[in-house]
């Protein structure tokens, strides 16, 4: 039966590596890839950042898009679905989790745009997750 595999991206060079896993995985058992990006507006002391939803929607599109230009061409059969989905990473990780055969994140990732898989960003995800989680090194 083929999987539904699903993986943060979040632009470090971290969530690549874990793009290129999942499609080497994909590649191999067959199935469909899901490509997440996870934005939301940041809060600091109750305020809210500078930039604006469209800009924040923006980046984590070209995020998206970045991780995936260098990662298909090596991957020309393995079906890659992008998503941008806006919310809180772990919570949104979660609910995925709940259909998808496998989730898989980066060790470590970009705190600057999202604050995705840093440390115990990916322990509350593999805690929670109700799938089975693979965190690439």
């Amino acid at each position: 039966m083929p999987q539904t595999v699903v993986v943060g991206v979040d632009g470090s060079q971290e969530s690549v590596k874990a793009l290129r896993w999942a499609a080497d995985h994909v590649r191999q058992v067959g199935g469909i890839l899901h490509a997440i990006t996870v934005w939301h507006q940041p809060v600091q002391f109750g305020y809210h950042l500078s930039s604006t939803d469209m800009e924040l929607k923006k980046q984590g599109q070209q995020t998206l898009d970045s991780a995936l230009e260098q990662v298909k061409p090596d991957f020309p059969k393995v079906d890659i679905r992008a998503k941008l989905i806006r919310g809180q990473v772990v919570d949104e990780f979660v609910k995925l989790s709940r259909q998808a055969d496998l989730l898989v994140v980066g060790n470590k990732g970009h705190g600057a745009f999202t604050g995705m898989l840093v440390g115990s960003v990916a322990v509350k995800i593999v805690h929670h997750a109700a799938c089975p989680v693979t965190v690439v090194r």
